[in-house]
């Protein structure tokens, strides 16, 4: 390395410029800030003697300087200009600004530097200076580069460490914080993350003014009213609710539109600040942070984000959501064509055996209920041809329909004998449910999420097995993400039957079945006198009662006009009694994998 004699060069001025670089786009008051390296280097330029500041930007902002595969623009102009010897020294701030890439790089950029006379000048580290003022200059130079790149490497490995740190804590790290949320930080294992909750509201009907949190909650309410996503995106537009996009800052809204027209590779990209679409409601209701969880890897067969879990395939649930756990669930199923039992007729009515999902069509098994403008009969839900079934009308009186099955249902608690296996069966089906019913609010409300989480991963391993039989698991790598997945998977199937079991049975043993007191209620053991037990119970009441002993009522065609219309319905009724709840069978599929 030589020194860059500057005093004796034929010329009034030494000509001096600058150059700056920051790897992020933030302008701060840090010693990273590009204006603040700008500034002390000009500061060092004007206390020299006979030197002058040449103002040409020679900077590179959001760029490594650790990376060797990067451009850097402002460098590459800066050494062109050297080449031209358009000036006579390069003032820095220090020398990370200038590399990130050790000794042999620096050495490299200042020998290029050298062969056009061009001096290098650190205005943090005296030493480095290799014009002749400074004869140390060059012995400590080297020294220098190589403490940089040892340092960024530390700090690159920190920065790793501690992201997949935070990540395995469900900390949102990085990236805008999702649509309706508010971000702040919190205390969880002695780190620091980035918890996420629910923005604030406005309180009024959604429109123009309404908060991303008001839109967020309006979506969630009328999917689970059975609204399509594009009926709610149509909805929003029309009452002017600003989308997502709009709710971002210019330059992530830039880059959002501009990385979805690259996705779409024709047509426009989407500017509308109004303009919501069906995906943009649909990728809203599939977020797992809508219940608490946080998000791992997005499945890139379906796009969809997937629930990060632990080591041990449990959720992780850093996050204050919206809806319950349970309740996001349920939605999913909505989502996915899985309708939810409807507790009201369509002609608006509650019944006891209508639109629940008991009383099947002895023609099609499809659901039975009230017909419209008809109070007095179930009728076949669906008027087309089902398989081999051609298209029918089935109706059935529903004042005898309830009465054969009230009847029934009660005569066969009546008689149900301990010793039959059979009736044995039947009580303990009625005992599981009862307690289910009965079991306090939070022990129920347990039961039904973690009875949703084992069919969600349930479901989630069929699908998993399915990307395998399709090639997306192919090679050494593809193979182990779909071991690493599938073990989790496992985990978490068998510690929610295993919790759905104790609950089961926890609530089953606090809880008997009162048929004795059901049949003492009233003077003659009978529940259908007047004022009896069945006259007094509500709907729902019934409903659930029925529910206990029975899994469905199939009524069959009429084959007869003749004889009684009561006895005539309960010919045509066949009632399929309550079962335990099986384990489901296992498939091919579901084979353990072992570490």
């Amino acid at each position: 390395m030589e020194l860059i004699a500057l005093g004796d060069r034929d010329q009034d001025m030494i000509r001096a410029v600058t150059y700056e670089r920051q790897s992020h786009k933030s302008e701060t008051d840090s010693q990273a800030s590009p204006k603040m390296q700008r500034d002390k280097s000009v500061a060092y330029i004007n206390s020299q003697d006979n030197w002058t500041h040449i103002d040409t930007d020679y900077s590179d902002v959001g760029i490594s300087g650790y990376d060797p595969n990067v451009y850097r623009p402002g460098f590459e102009r800066l050494l062109e200009d050297a080449r031209a010897r358009k000036f006579d020294v390069v003032v820095i701030y220090m020398l990370s600004r200038l590399t990130r890439q050790g000794a042999a790089e620096a050495l490299k950029i200042q020998q290029e530097l050298a062969n056009h006379g061009v001096a290098l000048v650190s205005t943090q580290e005296p030493f480095i200076n290799t014009s002749d003022d400074n004869p140390f200059g060059v012995a400590f130079f080297a020294l220098i580069a190589g403490l940089a790149h040892q340092e960024s490497k530390n700090k690159s490995k920190f920065i790793k460490d501690a992201f997949a740190e935070l990540k395995s804590k469900g900390s949102h790290s990085s990236g805008p914080v999702p649509f309706g949320f508010k971000s702040e930080p919190v205390q969880v294992d002695r780190l620091t993350i980035r918890k996420l909750s629910p923005g604030p509201r406005s309180g009024n009907d959604v429109g123009p003014n309404s908060t991303p949190a008001d839109a967020v909650e309006y979506i969630i309410n009328a999917a689970e009213e059975g609204k399509k996503t594009h009926t709610i995106a149509v909805e929003l537009t029309e009452k002017g609710v600003a989308t997502p996009l709009s709710s971002l800052d210019p330059d992530a809204a830039k880059a959002r539109r501009e990385a979805a027209q690259k996705r779409r590779k024709a047509g426009a990209a989407d500017t509308a600040d109004n303009g919501w679409s069906a995906t943009v409601v649909l990728r809203i209701l599939r977020d797992p942070r809508l219940a608490g969880f946080a998000i791992g890897a997005v499945d890139q067969k379906t796009k969809v984000r997937r629930i990060l879990r632990d080591d041990e395939g449990q959720p992780v649930q850093p996050h204050e959501g919206f809806i319950t756990p349970s309740r996001w669930y349920d939605l999913q199923k909505l989502l996915d064509g899985r309708k939810r039992v409807r507790n009201m007729d369509r002609a608006g009515t509650m019944t006891l055996l209508g639109s629940w999902g008991i009383l099947r069509c002895g023609k099609c098994q499809s659901g039975m209920t009230v017909a419209n403008g008809d109070g007095g009969n179930y009728v076949c839900n669906l008027r087309r041809r089902v398989g081999d079934e051609p298209t029918h009308v089935l109706r059935v009186g529903m004042a005898d329909t309830d009465a054969a099955v009230a009847s029934r249902v009660w005569a066969k608690v009546a008689s149900l004998d301990p010793e039959d296996d059979d009736d044995v069966a039947i009580l303990a089906a009625a005992a599981e449910r009862f307690a289910k019913q009965g079991t306090d609010p939070e022990a129920a409300s347990e039961l039904a999420e973690q009875e949703a989480q084992l069919e969600h991963v349930q479901q989630s391993m069929q699908e998993l097995y399915q990307d395998r039989r399709d090639g997306l698991y192919e090679g050494a790598t593809g193979r182990a993400a779909f071991k690493d997945t599938i073990l989790k998977y496992q985990q978490h199937e068998a510690r929610c039957m295993a919790r759905v079991e104790a609950l089961k049975a926890s609530a089953t043993t606090a809880t008997r079945l009162p048929i004795d007191e059901w049949f003492a209620d009233s003077d003659e053991g009978d529940p259908f006198e007047p004022g009896g037990l069945w006259d007094r119970w509500d709907v729902t009441d019934k409903r659930a009662f029925v529910s206990l002993f029975a899994d469905s009522v199939t009524v069959n065609p009429a084959t007869t006009k003749r004889g009684p219309s009561w006895e005539r319905v309960n010919n045509r009724i066949e009632i399929e009694w309550a079962k335990p709840a099986a384990a489901d069978e296992e498939s091919d599929d579901s084979t353990e994998v072992t570490s």
